[in-house]
């Protein structure tokens, strides 16, 4: 059985190497390489960077912090931390830019990766603090989340913080103090992704303290959340006043309570998706925790407090998650730092030569796992590579559109580098593997998570970038219709979706259109603008596009993986 003291495990080598000793200084580098440098390489991408941006650069224009708009009216899909955050950047780095708006979701992903190391180390130890921040860094959908404009990076750190913060305020000398300052934390969540950062957290707390008996705490939740609250409730209630009450509660219901029961603004998914893609979102670290779950039962380290607060915290994520009719990858990216905090007393002691073989896990999963993903490797550094030599008639064996087909030579040369990497970190962990040397594979599997991503982030994403950015589509539409402040959009399926890319860039209103007759009335109203016309409307709304459409259309073009046909008015 692994030796626990006050809860905390220890090994004889626990900060013997330099690493392990810089674990804070050697995360936050990482990090900051990572995350920051390429910001600016690329365009804001949809799903969702548009819309959002569009929302906080209307805030940084205008000064209104209390009412997120979005093409004029107030818009609380999400509430105001992600716009706060982007205008305070904009502000200090003078003016709006990508770069600005996505610094903060960057810097408060490697303050997670840090906080999450420095719980580890408390924990467990020093080597294990260093792993589970590593992982969290390297988790293939929190590192993409990191480098995006969206809410749950801000919304998924002061979640974990007030966690681990009540978490201390619970131990064997209970605290007051902290107990209140991460309902304060929660508060701060709430104001980044509305009730759940209450709502979940308090459930994982109920469950915690009734599998360990604790009722006494489970009855002191209820005034602590009136803390987070207290919190909550002031921007709620100035937002409320600007846009109406009736108005605000209804959103409120429509994004939190309709969307767990009916799928009807989007994201319906069967139940088992969650179970599916967390294969993929913690990769390459995710096969890895069934393993790592059946040591913690195994060794009895479940009887840990706080260990076991990782297993609620996990489970009911996955299993609420499920449970709603709305699902999305990031809706579980709150609950990563829980499952890094799993893995990392199980990868920081496999095949570890210097500690007793009663304390180190079987190193057969992880010998397997390192082969395995070896193996995986080889056979996408072999298509990478292959598909840059022969990349000519790759191109003719599959379909593109025009603008993919003229962007795609410049995918190339990345795509051969990346192949490189796989095969070249391949090498790496089948020699270790040969070796026996559990760690040295384990660590040549992260080696080649980061050698990715900075590929990635500094050549493929950029390269990628004309055929997912509305910038140059949308500053032609600015050149044509001059003062004009609307914009028209014919497109019953994803018209509402993709109108924020043209939004934030051509800074116009745009007013979305499922019928062809709304169309001329639009023209009544704006004269001097112009409608998109999506090519699929055009196929399947518009009653004779080539008769009464084609003469007025002015300009066709890609955006967004959309054709859209530009029209004036009579």
């Amino acid at each position: 059985m692994l030796p626990c003291y006050g809860g905390r495990m220890t090994t004889a080598t626990d900060s013997s190497s330099i690493l392990t000793r810089h674990r804070y200084l050697l995360l936050f580098l990482l990090g900051l390489l990572l995350y920051v440098p390429f910001l600016a390489g690329r365009d804001m991408w949809y799903p969702d960077e548009p819309d959002i941006a569009e929302v906080g650069k209307v805030m940084y224009e205008s000064g209104d912090w209390i009412s997120p708009r979005r093409v004029g009216v107030i818009w609380v899909d999400y509430p105001p931390m992600i716009y706060w955050t982007a205008t305070i950047s904009a502000h200090a780095l003078g003016g709006y830019s990508e770069f600005a708006f996505r610094l903060p979701t960057a810097l408060a992903a490697i303050a997670l990766v840090l906080l999450t190391c420095g719980v580890g180390s408390r924990w467990f130890n020093a080597r294990a603090g260093l792993w589970a921040g590593f992982m969290l860094l390297t988790f293939q959908h929190y590192w993409y989340n990191a480098i995006n404009y969206r809410p749950d990076v801000q919304f998924a750190l002061p979640l974990a913080a007030g966690m681990f913060v009540y978490a201390a305020g619970v131990g064997d000398r209970p605290r007051w103090l902290l107990r209140v300052a991460g309902f304060v934390l929660l508060g701060v969540a709430m104001l980044a992704k509305g009730p759940l950062g209450l709502l979940l957290p308090g459930l994982v707390f109920v469950l915690w303290h009734g599998s360990r008996r604790e009722w006494r705490r489970i009855v002191e939740l209820a005034p602590l959340s009136l803390v987070s609250l207290a919190v909550y409730m002031p921007w709620f209630a100035a937002c409320a006043k600007a846009m109406g009450s009736d108005s605000i509660l209804y959103e409120l219901y429509a994004q939190n309570f309709a969307r767990f029961l009916s799928g009807s603004r989007g994201h319906e998914q069967p139940f088992y998706y969650f179970f599916v893609n967390v294969w993929v979102d913690l990769f390459p670290w995710s096969f890895l925790l069934p393993f790592a779950i059946w040591w913690i039962y195994r060794t009895g380290l479940k009887r840990d407090r706080n260990v076991q607060l990782c297993l609620w915290w996990f489970g009911t994520f996955i299993v609420f998650l499920s449970i709603a009719a709305t699902k999305r990858q990031l809706y579980l990216l709150p609950a990563y730092p829980a499952a890094a905090l799993m893995l990392a007393p199980w990868i920081a002691n496999v095949g570890r030569r210097d500690v007793p073989a009663s304390e180190s896990p079987p190193d057969k999963p992880a010998r397997v796992f390192a082969v395995a993903l070896a193996g995986l490797f080889v056979f996408l550094g072999l298509i990478l590579t292959g598909a840059a030599i022969a990349f000519d008639r790759v191109l003719e064996l599959v379909e593109v559109s025009k603008l993919e087909l003229e962007t795609a030579p410049a995918w190339r040369a990345p795509g051969a580098a990346i192949g490189l990497v796989f095969l070249a970190s391949a090498v790496w962990i089948y020699l270790a593997w040969r070796r026996r040397d559990v760690q040295r594979s384990l660590v040549g599997v992260g080696i080649a998570n980061v050698l990715v991503y900075l590929l990635l982030m500094a050549w493929l994403l950029p390269a990628m970038n004309p055929v997912r950015t509305f910038r140059p589509q949308s500053q032609w539409i600015r050149a044509q219709i001059g003062d004009e402040t609307h914009i028209g959009i014919l497109d019953r399926w994803r018209g509402g979706r993709k109108k924020g890319g043209f939004a934030l860039y051509a800074e116009v209103l745009v007013d979305v259109m499922e019928e062809e007759d709304e169309v001329d009335e639009f023209f009544d109203r704006h004269p001097t603008s112009v409608v998109l016309i999506q090519d699929r409307a055009a196929r399947e709304t518009v009653q004779d596009f080539e008769r009464d459409w084609r003469p007025r259309v002015i300009h066709d073009f890609e955006a967004g993986s959309d054709h859209y046909y530009v029209v004036r008015g009579p």
